[in-house]
């Protein structure tokens, strides 16, 4: 009997920014931990707002890296400012990005939605083929 072989392959999708190349995971758990994290680095975002006597650009650089290190991954921000030294560009393109990301998001789930629907479709034509052979078979 011939082996059963499975190809297993990443939930996402390729984000570029500035020239590089990351690579944003849609599994249902870092979904989650992006959801809750963007709203942390959002609050947090908005309390330096607030307090501008507190404004530094290290509590800046420190809040940009919990956003992206969360959304593409360890060292994404490190990369990136290194690069662009640029708070502001930086703070743009991570609303741009959350935006981008909702969006591939909500295509991506859709497309899965089909995807498992054909998929249920197709496996209850073979199960009646199996049992209409079954049946066959007995009688």
């Amino acid at each position: 009997m011939k082996a059963l072989e499975i190809k297993v392959e990443r939930t996402g999708f390729p984000v570029k920014i500035a020239g590089h190349e990351f690579f944003f995971d849609c599994s249902l758990e870092h979904i989650k931990e992006y959801e809750e994290t963007y709203d942390k680095v959002v609050q947090e975002l908005k309390d330096l707002d607030e307090n501008s006597e507190e404004m530094s650009d290290e509590l800046y650089i420190s809040v940009l890296t919990k956003g992206y290190d969360s959304v593409l991954g360890e060292g994404t921000f490190a990369i990136l400012y290194k690069d662009i030294p640029d708070i502001i560009a930086w703070l743009n393109a991570f609303y741009d990005l959350s935006v981008g990301i909702s969006e591939s998001i909500e295509e991506y789930t859709k497309k899965q939605t089909e995807l498992l629907d054909e998929r249920g479709k197709k496996s209850k034509k073979l199960k009646q083929e199996y049992l209409k052979k079954v049946s066959k078979k007995k009688g």
